[in-house]
C-alpha cells in the first residue's frame, strides 16, 4: 500500500498516480522522472522537466499521430540542449494512465521540432512546465517511483 494513498480522491490533491522509471531509454548515467502517457492514441514516454517551456516531442511520434488528433497553434524557437530548433507548436490531448485512481487528460500545447533532412532525433520525449505540468497538480515520491496528479482545482 502507498503510503500516501490517502491524498487520493474526491476532493484531494491528486485524482491517480502512476509508477515512473527513473531512467530513458538506454541511459544509465542520468536519474530522471520518466512517465508513460498517451499522445493522442500513441503510448510513449517522456522525461518530467519543469525547466522546459514547452512540452517536446520527437517529430516521427507525430508523424504516425492522425492530423485530426491536433491542431497546428503556431511556430518557435527552441534552444535543446545545447541545439537551436525551430519547431511547429501543436495542440493535442495527453494522457497520464492511473495505475491507481483515474487517468487525466489534458489540453496539451507542444513543440515539435523541425529536422533537416538527414537529422534523427536521438533525444527524449520532456513534459514541460508550460502546456502542461501547470495546468496540473502533481508530486513525486522518490521511495516508491510514485507520480501523483491531478486537476488544479477551478
Amino acid at each position: 500500500m502507498n503510503r500516501f494513498g490517502e491524498i487520493i480522491g474526491d476532493d484531494r490533491f491528486a485524482s491517480g498516480y502512476t509508477t515512473y522509471t527513473d531512467h530513458y531509454g538506454g541511459e544509465v548515467q542520468n536519474t530522471r522522472i520518466v512517465l508513460p502517457l498517451y499522445v493522442g492514441t500513441l503510448l510513449v514516454s517522456a522525461v518530467v522537466d519543469t525547466a522546459a517551456p514547452w512540452c517536446i516531442l520527437n517529430p516521427a511520434i507525430v508523424e504516425q499521430m492522425s492530423p485530426n488528433s491536433m491542431e497546428r497553434v503556431g511556430e518557435d524557437r527552441q534552444n535543446i540542449r545545447g541545439i537551436k530548433y525551430e519547431g511547429d507548436l501543436i495542440r493535442t490531448n495527453i494522457k497520464l494512465h492511473a495505475d491507481y485512481g483515474e487517468d487525466l487528460v489534458i489540453d496539451a500545447t507542444i513543440f515539435v521540432p523541425i529536422l533537416k533532412f538527414d537529422e534523427v532525433w536521438n533525444l527524449p520525449n520532456f513534459l514541460g512546465l508550460d502546456g502542461f505540468l501547470h495546468r496540473i497538480r502533481f508530486a513525486v515520491d522518490p521511495q516508491s517511483n510514485t507520480f501523483y496528479f491531478g486537476m488544479i482545482a477551478d
